[in-house]
């Protein structure tokens, strides 16, 4: 009997501190089951009081009229006098207490359900933010800020306090806009409460987690794989973008040459996104960060046009191998390539990284690029040694013809960023009139980048030499040394600028791949035509022969957009505007720029060039040839002048399309 009890005691106190409808039902029970009490107990003492007319009592509206109104007990008979009194206290206690209370508490507990995010909307044609770190409130008002995104609620999911969540997006956005994010507490290792974000309405989806995550990358992976599955239960699904964040660059890296995801790829349009890789295209790509309304603009590496007849190269000193400066390094190594190598194979741009840890930094890099470094030498010196003579290191594999013909060298010296040594050497390098410096301090303790910045040899600031300094968090000081809020921007520091920073790294624009849809577009038209396209299709057109390209070729046809800018200033031209048609001494030139790009892309990619007896056979047999290419072995890793015509067509053709292309994302803009 006990047992009983206890559980009937549970099963109240569960339900009565669940959800307030829950409650107001046990009120209405509770008022019931007193009116019926009430009503058979009038019933009881009329039976025994002899009434003859039972029906002239009016059993139901009395005992309604009592528990409604304490001040009733005056019309009742002296008989009924005690019962009556009974009734009205138990229905001011009901009905005055108890309701007041429970409808307060439900409102109460409403209030407190929607600051909470725990209240669920049937949303359609929304944003979808799942996690949330430092950059969800910059993403959220980039979001509110773009025209595509007009009147759509954005929600966020999080397991972090939603009050304060919201309060950190609500400080980077106008009042007006604060309406349009809801908060949805819950967890993206739940299928269920995913289901709650009706993801499969939404317009697009970021799939961002917790940045401290140990198991970052895992748990969103985890967070798709559910995502997916609940798609594919939902008849007539849409194919909606995914952009997913990938802390881990090694991670990143694999979903950019691998199809993992291909089965996803049936329910929705997967985007890998990495920090690393952001702020390096950020600053060398994209060339601008947005702080809020506040735009900082970075110089290109290239500030001045590198012709065929130029004897300038560009020179990017990175201080610190950190990640950072890794990715600097590397999507600096996918982008400036230029014409004048063609004519001087000494004039290669230089990528110089500069680490006490050099030595251990260097294995690491030429490890995760080894194909690359098959067929290319480096040098390295180590300035904290006896010996600091420079050391060519050879390629690894290949030799002769087969080595050294692409036109980016990259350098590693063993050194302390803040020694005498590297000092002289910055203000050695600045006076050369023959390179284009650019230095990136990107050291480990990002705290020791400020100290290095300010301090650099005096020639760097009177020549006015970009110095790209990582932040952690805030650019507000570098951004008054550098004399951005001054209509005179003369000063020692006009040429700091920072990046880097964790709140700020990714650009919700859609032009670039916009670009690449229209790259990709170009070469199937070309494959399927033999020549080039007068126009462009429609843009869905375009995302159809998209988004059946395996994902190596996407990133492929991103790098090869990347790239415009620098063949375009190489001309001579504005990056965003060109002639209607290029000459074909222009096209020729620029097709060997690209295919040097292109080599370089594949090589850090993970493709690699096959020996010469695995070349032969896959000369001979396609169904080899076609094996290799699925092994990432590709034959037109080699020089230019040793490709076939048709080989080179593929080169010729995107530069001709270049007018085509910037029109294309000229209208994009607009």
């Amino acid at each position: 009997m006990k047992a009983h009890i206890q559980k009937y005691k549970i099963l109240f106190d569960r339900t009565f501190a669940a959800q307030g409808w829950k409650q107001l039902a046990w009120l209405v029970a509770a008022i019931v089951l007193v009116f019926c009490i009430g009503w058979l107990l009038h019933f009881a003492y009329a039976l025994k009081s002899g009434s003859a007319d039972l029906s002239s009592m009016m059993w139901h509206q009395r005992v309604f009229q009592l528990l409604m109104d304490p001040g009733a007990v005056d019309y009742v008979a002296p008989e009924y006098r005690t019962l009556a009194q009974f009734l009205a206290f138990v229905g001011t206690i009901l009905l005055g207490g108890c309701l007041i209370s429970v409808i307060s508490n439900m409102l109460q507990r409403h209030v407190e359900n929607f600051k909470e995010g725990g209240i669920t909307y049937s949303l359609n044609d929304h944003v979808v933010i799942i996690g949330y770190d430092d950059m969800v409130p910059s993403l959220v008002a980039q979001i509110c800020r773009n025209p595509h995104y007009d009147g759509c609620h954005i929600l966020v999911q999080t397991t972090e306090p939603a009050q304060m969540v919201k309060g950190y997006i609500d400080r980077n956005l106008p009042k007006k806009h604060e309406h349009r994010v809801l908060m949805a507490n819950a967890r993206r290792d739940s299928e269920e409460d995913l289901q709650r974000l009706c993801t499969t309405k939404a317009r697009e989806v970021f799939v961002i987690g917790n940045r401290d995550e140990v198991d970052h990358d895992s748990m969103n992976i985890e967070c798709l794989k559910k995502i997916v599955e609940i798609h594919k239960r939902e008849a007539n699904c849409p194919i909606i973008p995914f952009t997913v964040f990938f802390a881990y660059h090694n991670t990143f890296s694999v979903f950019q040459v691998t199809d993992l995801a291909e089965e996803w790829r049936k329910y929705i349009e997967f985007r890998p996104f990495n920090f690393f890789e952001g702020w390096a295209k950020k600053v060398l790509i994209s060339r601008f960060y947005t702080d809020g309304y506040t735009k900082t603009a970075y110089p290109p590496l290239d500030r001045e046009q590198i012709s065929q007849q130029s004897d300038k190269y560009v020179h990017l000193v990175i201080l610190g191998m950190s990640r950072l400066g890794v990715a600097l390094g590397t999507e600096a190594a996918q982008q400036m390539h230029f014409p004048n190598f063609f004519r001087n194979p000494e004039l290669k741009t230089r990528i110089t990284f500069i680490d006490i840890h050099a030595d251990r930094e260097m294995d690491i890099f030429k490890n995760r690029y080894r194909h690359l470094f098959q067929i290319m030498s480096s040098t390295y010196c180590d300035l904290e040694g006896a010996d600091s003579e420079e050391k060519i290191l050879p390629p690894t594999l290949f030799s002769g013809k087969d080595a050294d013909f692409l036109d980016i060298r990259f350098e590693f010296i063993k050194a302390r960023a803040e020694s005498v040594a590297v000092q002289q050497l910055l203000a050695q390098w600045a006076m050369d009139e023959g390179q284009l410096l650019t230095i990136a301090i990107c050291l480990k303790k990002p705290k020791l980048n400020m100290d290095i910045g300010l301090y650099l040899p005096d020639i760097i600031y009177e020549r006015n030499i970009p110095i790209l300094l990582q932040q952690q968090s805030s650019a507000a000081l570098l951004s008054m040394l550098n004399c951005e809020w001054k209509e005179d921007k003369v000063s020692k520091f006009s040429h700091l600028f920072p990046f880097g920073m964790m709140d700020n790294y990714f650009d919700l624009d859609s032009r670039e791949l916009q670009v690449a849809q229209t790259i990709n577009y170009i070469y199937d038209y070309f494959f399927k035509n033999g020549t080039t396209p007068t126009e462009l299709p429609d843009e869905q057109t375009m995302h159809q022969l998209w988004i059946q390209l395996p994902v190596a070729l996407q990133w492929s046809n991103y790098y090869n957009s990347y790239s415009i800018g620098p063949k375009l200033r190489a001309l001579g031209y504005d990056e965003d505007h060109c002639p209607e048609e290029l000459t074909e001494e222009e096209v020729n030139t620029i097709a060997m720029v690209e295919h040097n790009r292109w080599c370089m892309e594949k090589l850090l990619l993970g493709f690699r060039k096959p020996d010469t007896e695995t070349e032969k056979r896959m000369e001979k047999d396609s169904d080899f040839k076609k094996h290799c290419r699925q092994l990432f072995i590709h034959q037109d890793i080699r020089p230019y002048e040793e490709l076939s015509e048709y080989g080179k067509d593929l080169d010729r053709i995107m530069v001709r399309c270049l007018p085509l292309i910037i029109l294309q994302r000229n209208s994009a803009a607009r």
